[in-house]
């Protein structure tokens, strides 16, 4: 599968997120995207720039200054700002970027550059005749991969409960018994919330949930703690290990999904419709 380098010149931080969700967990992906920030890029094929970004000129006159006159997609509100041919308004990000650099892609491949806005057309009979315009087809929509958890416990009801209760908002469970399987899961896989027992045989949560939190590849995913315990001493404790919160067994489902949404609410920078996209089902709890 070819590879593509893509320079983000004043994406916020937000953006930046939504795109590499969908470049990365997408199905049938054509292409392999990396995406780096203009200041850390030692190559690039595309630039996406944040039309509206008070630091994206300058990024992109740096990016080409060193790379030559690339390919290049504007974002901004209304989809209308920018030089290139490709342009993208914010609301539509998730729904279109990964279409558009696939575009691109397909053309740098062929080793032609064509605008996103020509279409070959028939040649006409009649050459004084007016063409017609082309239909302008909305792009499919993309489907991304369903919310991912990890519960761990060494309980089997515990987990088929909690698998069930994830599978009611629309999150995917994955299951394991013990920490060892646990690391070998976030080794394989990306998950978007784990939900992680204090005592456990071998490794126990605290440790587990440290390997979780010291890893760059999962520092940033949301751990919530399960614990017959309650005491100050053991919330510290989480708290020291990098858990995000913590839920005392035995686990009341309202409390439960409170604070299920709430970490992933957190870790989607507050972006609902990101999470609904995902298949995020918000209940009412009451």
């Amino acid at each position: 599968m070819a590879g593509f380098t893509v320079v983000m010149c004043g994406v916020s931080g937000k953006d930046a997120r939504m795109v590499e969700i969908v470049v990365s967990r997408a199905p049938n992906l054509k292409y392999q995207y990396q995406l780096v920030q203009a200041s850390n890029s030692t190559r690039c094929d595309i630039a996406l720039v944040d039309a509206q970004s008070p630091t994206a000129a300058g990024e992109l006159a740096s990016v080409r200054q060193r790379f030559g006159n690339i390919a290049t997609v504007y974002v901004s509100d209304d989809g209308t700002r920018g030089e290139s041919n490709y342009r993208i308004a914010r609301r539509s990000l998730l729904l279109h970027i990964l279409r558009t650099l696939d575009e691109i892609s397909a053309t740098q491949l062929r080793g032609v550059v064509v605008a996103a806005s020509e279409v070959a057309r028939p040649a006409s009979a009649d050459s004084s005749a007016p063409s017609r315009p082309e239909p302008i087809v909305a792009p499919a929509p993309i489907k991304l991969e369903p919310l991912a958890a990890l519960v761990v416990d060494d309980s089997l009801t515990v987990r088929t409960q909690l698998a069930s209760a994830l599978d009611r908002i629309g999150v995917k469970g994955s299951l394991a018994e013990n920490g060892a399987v646990a690391i070998e899961s976030v080794q394989k896989a990306r998950f978007d919330i784990i939900l992680l027992d204090v005592v456990m045989p071998g490794i126990d949560g605290y440790s587990l949930c440290r390997q979780i939190k010291s890893s760059p590849a999962t520092r940033s995913t949301p751990v919530v703690m399960l614990t017959s315990r309650s005491s100050p001493f053991d919330r510290a404790r989480g708290a020291l290990a990098g858990c995000d919160t913590y839920l005392t067994k035995p686990i009341d489902l309202k409390s439960f999904y409170r604070a299920v949404d709430k970490v992933l609410l957190k870790s989607f920078k507050e972006n609902r419709s990101l999470m609904a996209d995902r298949g995020y089902k918000l209940l009412a709890l009451g």
